[in-house]
């Protein structure tokens, strides 16, 4: 196990090579939970890399997070997936938990005893959270839930989940609180898993909640404040995001620059006719600067300050930047990048899924502009 954050960027840089790698493709094709990649990320240590200290994680800085999420986005998108996954959840729960919650649920993420999932999305609403029906409703000195969540991610292995509600309807933002709920809870089940065109090992599907009874213990942090506390975690895991985008566009880069200097055409590699090396260093401009503004915003997180703008930035570029990359990929390759499982058609499909979770790019654009122009 990694003992510190500098050996964790380290270790996730070996597994997504030794380990992470030699299954992506079969994790990708056969759509299955990527278990070697998530008992190399228990080895290692890294599924308690935002886990605090205190509960036996590492508690890594933003910067050291972002380089971590690259790295293993590189070797499997799949298994990198699984930190976006519980990222945030853990951010909550170590801010907003109550001593019980945080005994409960941080050493496990931490030693890897332990997975979560996020529930917000419902069928009809995604960033527009205010807009979810999903209802909490109090009982006696308990709760009820009824609801149907969409798009949950890890939702079918998560020992816990961290679900944001409607306590209060006619409230708006205002009216929303998140639970904790254990797997097994009476009332809740997967009805449906979906198969989609990328993040194929990470299990998404519906989380339908019917009567399902809680004690009062299992509202995290303050009821009426579960939209402050998602918002709380959100830069960090719109950054992690954008990493993860970044690790995606590195493999596809990786591919095309092997494919131009490999392959000839006319009498030389490919690489050397302008109209492609031209591409190519397309592609590592891209890179290199998402690369940069996500470090920049890491460090200013880091520091301390909110950062709305730039980390929706980060999250809009890096990802169409990484869709750009793996297009120009496939053109280098030809045919071949066509060829369903070969590495760039996987890093395409990978790619082009990174723009829409974790708030479309045009919900970013729209956080940016409310920025500069207010609302």
């Amino acid at each position: 196990m990694a003992e510190n954050q500098s050996e964790l960027v380290g270790a996730a840089r070996t597994i997504a090579r030794d380990v992470l790698r030699q299954h992506a493709e079969d994790v990708d094709q056969n759509e299955r939970y990527p278990e070697e990649g998530l008992q190399a990320l228990i080895d290692t240590g890294i599924c308690g890399m935002t886990v605090p200290r205190a509960f036996g994680g590492h508690q890594v800085s933003a910067v050291d997070a972002t380089q971590i999420v690259e790295e293993l986005a590189w070797g499997c998108p799949s298994t990198a997936a699984l930190m976006l996954t519980w990222g945030g959840s853990v951010l909550s729960i170590a801010e907003y938990g109550s001593d019980a919650q945080k005994q409960a649920v941080l050493p496990g993420v931490a030693d890897g005893s332990v997975t979560l999932s996020f529930a917000l999305t419902e069928p009809h609403t995604g960033s527009d959270a205010a807009a979810i029906t999903g209802r909490a409703e109090r009982d006696g000195e308990g709760w009820i839930l009824n609801g149907r969540k969409v798009w949950i991610g890890n939702a079918a292995r998560a020992t816990y989940v961290v679900c944001a509600l409607k306590t209060a309807p006619d409230a708006g933002a205002k009216g929303i609180s998140s639970f904790l709920i254990p797997r097994g809870t009476k009332g809740v089940s997967i009805p449906e898993i979906y198969s989609k065109m990328g993040a194929r090992g990470t299990i998404h599907g519906d989380l339908l909640l019917e009567d399902v009874r809680l004690p009062a213990s299992a509202l995290l942090g303050t009821e009426g404040r579960g939209f402050a506390q998602m918002m709380h975690s959100l830069d960090f895991v719109r950054l992690i995001t954008a990493s993860h985008a970044i690790g995606i566009a590195r493999a596809a880069y990786d591919a095309a620059v092997e494919r131009a200097k490999t392959r000839t055409a006319f009498g030389k590699p490919i690489g050397q006719h302008q109209a492609l090396g031209f591409m190519v260093a397309d592609m590592a401009v891209d890179i290199q600067a998402a690369q940069a503004m996500v470090a920049q915003a890491a460090a200013i997180l880091d520091s301390g300050q909110a950062i709305p703008q730039q980390a929706a930035a980060a999250k809009l570029f890096a990802t169409e930047a990484a869709t750009r990359v793996a297009h120009k990929a496939q053109q280098i390759w030809g045919a071949e990048g066509c060829r369903s499982g070969s590495m760039v058609e996987r890093m395409y499909r990978e790619a082009r899924v990174t723009e829409i979770w974790d708030g479309t790019s045009q919900i970013q654009r729209l956080v940016i502009a409310r920025g500069i122009l207010g609302r």
